[in-house]
Parts: structure tokens; C-alpha cells; sequence
């Protein structure tokens, strides 16, 4: 019996009172938290604040955000569960022909939760070449990093196929499943395979990727955004940078500010499906790398990029290399 728990958010009952076109001041109803926000469109602010405190965005949709992800994995997955099922049946049939009795279950049951625990690592490879992609300016470094990913990657399939298999004997076989005589017979028989495996993965994600990021368009490119009932479209060529502020973020253009309630990775994802070189500067910030000015060190050991509106925006230390790379391709 699976018991269901059923959370209800209710709305956020705020009146917004604006004082000019200078600020404004928030009451809410949950403590008097006074605060003043810079110019903006007042619509923006109050629809915002209306808006239930949810994300709408479902698991699907943030492990694999495009559909061009989405439809690779099908075909993947597709690719995946014919070879296992090619596996299971050409083991049953050469057990028959050697007259051995055996289940015929089992080379389902082990092709198959194989599959399932390559197929479940997937977005997470994906993930990984988002992160971390190789280019010919930092292969040299990245590819020991992929090295060690694969391990990982072999680890956690063999923990997850033993798992699947464990509980399926429990279930329904009358003895235990045992996976390791030999362990380092096993491991190495197990990531030999599974290095081929992460090596397809990535190089099919890598193709999916630069492809997303070159590919035309015909037509005009455009940003769509929800804040609060409204929706905001902004031309590819007026966005400027992004600021996250709590659970919102800023979206300021050319033509001004819009607050909505978006992760500033899931903005960044939009924003890169747009056709926008969206670049992190920061933890706090994003922006296009068609729009900067310059870049220029602190003090600090950190950096200050002007964007060609004038606007100064931090870069800190760990989004320096990125934000180089991206301004070289532009």
C-alpha cells in the first residue's frame, strides 16, 4: 500500500504599494518584512508575487530540457532494449543447442537490468558534457576528467544492475544472487564494457549538444517567459543578463526589467534553445556573450565585465575560464 501525501500551497496574499516610479514597499501578510525595489514594471512585480510557489517544470523536462534530448534518449533507449533483447535471446538459444536446462528468465532478467541501470545514467552523462565539454582549447585537461567519470559511470551501473537483480531474485527465485566471485576479474570484466558504453554516450551527447547550440533559424528568435499570469516574449538581440533574487530572477533587456519565477539553469537552458550565448559570470548572474564590453580583474582576485549598455557585472574565479572560452567563440 502506497501512501500518497498531498501538499496545498496557498496563494502569497501581498499588497504592493508603489510610491512614484522610484521604489516600492512590499507588506505581507506573514510578518511585517518591509522591502523597496528598484523601477519596474509594477504588473510584473504583483503578478509575480501573486504566483503559486511551485515549479512547474517536470523531471523530464529538467534532466533533459530540449526536445532534441529528449528525442536521442528515445532513440537510445530504443537501441538499448533491442540489443538486450538480441543478448537474452541468442543466450537461451545457444543454451539449447548445447543441451544445457536452464531458466529461460534469467538472460532477460540480467540483459535487461543492464539496460535499465545504463538508460537511468544517461542524463547524468548528458549533465556531465554540459559541464564540462570538451573543446580543442581544454581537452587536455577534461579528458582525465572524463576518465574518471567513467569510473564512476561503471560503478554506479554494476550497483545499480546488481541491486535490480538482487530484488528480482528475492522475489522470485529460491536463491540468493551472487555477482562477485573473482572481484577484480568481475570490475574489469564489467568496465571494459562499460568504458565503450560512456565513451558512445558522451560522444552522442557531445554531437547533440554543438548541434542544439549551431543549429539556424529561419525565423526571428525569441525568449518566452512567465511572470506571474503574463507572458513576456523578448527578442534574442535585447537580452542583456539575468540576476537570480531568491526563487525569481531578474530578466533585464534593452527595453527593461521582468521578474519571473525560473531557476537561473533552467533560464539558462531557455536562453541556449533560443540562440542566445548564454554564459554564467557567476553564481548570481548570467549573460550573453554577444553583449559584453570588456573584462577587467578586481582587486580581489575576481573580475568586473562591462556589457555594452554600460551595466557592471561580477565574475568570480570559478566562471572566469568559461566566460574566456565563450567570449573567444563569439
Amino acid at each position: 500500500m502506497v501512501t500518497q501525501t498531498a501538499v496545498r500551497w496557498d496563494k502569497w496574499r501581498r499588497q504592493i504599494h508603489y510610491h512614484g516610479t522610484n521604489g516600492g514597499k512590499i507588506d505581507t501578510n506573514d510578518g511585517e518584512q518591509h522591502f523597496w525595489i528598484l523601477p519596474a514594471r509594477a504588473a510584473d512585480y504583483s503578478d509575480a508575487m501573486s504566483a503559486q510557489p511551485q515549479n512547474n517544470q517536470s523531471l523530464l523536462d529538467r534532466l533533459l530540457p530540449s526536445r532534441e534530448e529528449k528525442l536521442l534518449f528515445l532513440l537510445i533507449s530504443a537501441i538499448t532494449i533491442a540489443i538486450a533483447s538480441v543478448n537474452a535471446i541468442t543466450a537461451n538459444v545457444d543454451a539449447e543447442r548445447s543441451g544445457v536446462t536452464t531458466d529461460t528468465s534469467l538472460p532477460w532478467l540480467f540483459e535487461y537490468s543492464s539496460a535499465v541501470a545504463l538508460l537511468a545514467l544517461y542524463p547524468s552523462v548528458l549533465a556531465v558534457c554540459r559541464r564540462f565539454p570538451v573543446l580543442a582549447s581544454n581537452w587536455k585537461t577534461h579528458l582525465p576528467l572524463y576518465l574518471g567519470f567513467s569510473i564512476v559511470f561503471s560503478a554506479l551501473h554494476v550497483v545499480g544492475m546488481v541491486a535490480i537483480r538482487k530484488i528480482a531474485f528475492w522475489l522470485y527465485q529460491p536463491g540468493p544472487y551472487i555477482f562477485f566471485g573473482d572481484f577484480i576479474r568481475e570490475t574489469a570484466y564489467e568496465y571494459r564494457k562499460d568504458v565503450v558504453t560512456f565513451a558512445m554516450f558522451t560522444v552522442v551527447a557531445h554531437l547533440v549538444l554543438a548541434r542544439m547550440k549551431n543549429a539556424p533559424s529561419g525565423k526571428p528568435k525569441r525568449l518566452t517567459l512567465k511572470s506571474g499570469a503574463q507572458s513576456v516574449y523578448i527578442e534574442a538581440s535585447e537580452f542583456l543578463f539575468a540576476k537570480a533574487a531568491g526563487n525569481y530572477v531578474e530578466v533585464h533587456t534593452a527595453r527593461g526589467m521582468h521578474l519571473i519565477r525560473q531557476s537561473l539553469a533552467g533560464l539558462e537552458e531557455l536562453l541556449t534553445e533560443t540562440g542566445i550565448s548564454a554564459v554564467r559570470t557567476h553564481r548570481s548572474y548570467i549573460t550573453a556573450a554577444e553583449m559584453v564590453s570588456s573584462v577587467a580583474p578586481t582587486s580581489d582576485g575576481d573580475a568586473e565585465l562591462t556589457l555594452k549598455n554600460g551595466a557592471l557585472l561580477p565574475v568570480s574565479r570559478r566562471f572566469r575560464k568559461k566566460l574566456d572560452e565563450a567570449l573567444r567563440a563569439t
